[in-house]
């Protein structure tokens, strides 16, 4: 039988269904998809053009769930469901006393009104919340009590290849493309600066000195083979050493085009985190930004998720290809 429905709360039920569904099968087609989760394929469509907008706390481009719409919407799409930047719900969750004693409230909330196969779920998740607050450390150690920060975890690991003079595996998570690449590294050097650690490393694939954010890092495997380049070979100046982090700045293909924003005060924090050639502040307290897309999607769900306080200027197919988009979007609550 097909569930569809279109409120609110049938909607969140059936992407807390299809979430750990795709994350656990990967690529996936609709029609398949539909006939496991008992829906129709147009409704997992609308429920996917929802997605995007969903993740981790914070909003930045990197932190959300992506999916290919125009495979499935697109006349020539091969009508194939992939979703990308979720790996985090394979890690434990990890929660602060508050954050359990705020999430225990809001369970009871809802068990007032919840139907008897839900309140059971429901019952079960607060036993298991109550049961962990007795003991502080074994929330804030996580659900598999290890403690470890999959990130801490990853700079130890690149650290300690560092001192072995060993080769990494890298599968590294890249924004401005929303994928993830595999590297072969010769790491060098990890680092800290602005508080984000950084591994310093030759490329193998780009043949090139590279600098890496260890919180990209999606995975990485210590290999038996030694470093082919070391860091000696890499220093540009005189008396240049291990200490001396190399922070390679944002090289665009010479064929992006330029795109101009319009971002308002409550995102002023924005250009921090985009590869920004120009900003102009103007009197009445917005500013104008200029950046290069290498990807025209990249930029339409930059804008889409931070409106309406973002806005293409120019080019104006750019502009145009935003604005399709939102009025796609807004179609879905009709």
């Amino acid at each position: 039988m097909s569930t569809t429905g279109t409120g609110a709360r049938e909607q969140v039920g059936r992407m807390l269904a299809l979430v750990p569904y795709l994350n656990a099968r990967g690529t996936v087609h609709v029609e398949e998809a539909a006939r496991d989760l008992g829906l129709t394929p147009q409704q997992i469509v609308k429920d996917l053009h929802v997605l995007f907008m969903c993740g981790l706390p914070g909003g930045y481009p990197d932190d959300l769930i992506d999916v290919d719409i125009s495979a499935l919407v697109q006349p020539d799409g091969d009508r194939l469901i992939r979703m990308s930047n979720a790996d985090y719900l394979d890690r434990p969750l990890r929660l602060s006393p508050t954050e359990a004693s705020a999430l225990v409230v809001a369970l009871r909330v809802v068990r007032g009104s919840a139907e008897a196969d839900a309140r059971d779920v429901v019952d079960r998740v607060l036993h298991k919340l109550e049961a962990a607050l007795g003991d502080e450390a074994a929330i804030d150690a996580g659900e598999d009590g290890s403690g470890v920060d999959p990130a801490a975890d990853v700079r130890a690991q690149l650290e300690q290849a560092v001192a072995a003079e060993r080769q990494v595996l890298l599968r590294y998570h890249v924004p401005s493309r929303d994928e993830v690449v595999e590297r072969t590294v010769d790491p060098h050097l990890v680092t800290e600066h602005g508080n984000v650690a950084y591994l310093d490393a030759w490329c193998h694939a780009a043949d090139a000195p590279r600098t890496f954010r260890v919180d990209r890092i999606v995975e990485a495997r210590t290999l038996d083979s030694a470093v082919r380049v070391r860091a000696d070979a890499t220093a540009t100046g005189a008396g240049a050493t291990q200490a001396e982090a190399t922070f390679e700045p944002f090289v665009p293909p010479a064929d992006s085009p330029l795109a101009t924003l319009l971002l308002d005060a409550e995102v002023r924090w924005l250009p921090d985190y985009l590869p920004v050639v120009a900003q102009r502040e103007r009197a009445d307290g917005r500013s104008e930004v200029d950046l290069h897309v290498v990807d025209p999607r990249w930029l339409v769900r930059l804008v889409s998720r931070h409106a309406p306080h973002v806005s293409v200027l120019a080019p104006a197919e750019l502009a145009s290809a935003f604005t399709a988009r939102a009025q796609e979007t807004l179609s879905l609550y009709a």
